[in-house]
């Protein structure tokens, strides 16, 4: 049912391949990753239309499965009904796999989007949204957590 809902969630190294996304296709980089944060925060995607700081998650997410929150802007609260997926990107909270249970957890509560670009030797660069903030952060997780992906047209 996860999958079904979230779609699935991969480790680094199944991107690292570079044969995950369909031909034609690529995993986003780190670099296109940040090109697409900075765009949306200085056109205003920001969910109180600020043109200043990290507030576009809402902008990103999905309006359904996301985990309820009472904090302003943040992607779980149903304020700003006109900012709500106004990307049309539809981040989903797909949760992650833990590398060294393989627990899968916290569906619904935070998405997570493995970028191409490695970070030193054991880790890679990624992307996360929670239900309960409004920025999309980066992180440097290890290789074997599980994640999930965007591809994006070359």
């Amino acid at each position: 049912m996860n999958k079904t809902n979230y779609g699935a969630l991969y480790n680094w190294y199944a991107v690292g391949t570079g044969k995950l996304c369909p031909t034609g296709w690529h995993v986003a980089t780190d670099l296109e990753w940040t090109t697409l944060e900075n765009f949306l925060i200085t056109n205003g995607y920001n969910y109180d239309g600020t043109i200043s700081g990290n507030k576009i998650a809402k902008s990103l997410a999905a309006t359904i499965y996301w985990e309820a929150s009472s904090i302003s802007g943040a992607v779980g609260n149903t304020d700003y009904t006109a900012n709500r997926n106004k990307t049309g990107f539809t981040a989903l909270p797909g949760g992650y796999r833990s590398r060294l249970d393989n627990y899968f957890g916290d569906f619904g509560s935070y998405g997570t989007w493995w970028s191409s670009t490695e970070d030193g030797t054991i880790g890679a660069w990624s992307r996360t949204m929670a239900f309960n903030k409004s920025s999309l952060d980066t992180y440097s997780n290890n290789r074997k957590d599980g994640f999930s992906v965007r591809c994006v047209k070359n």
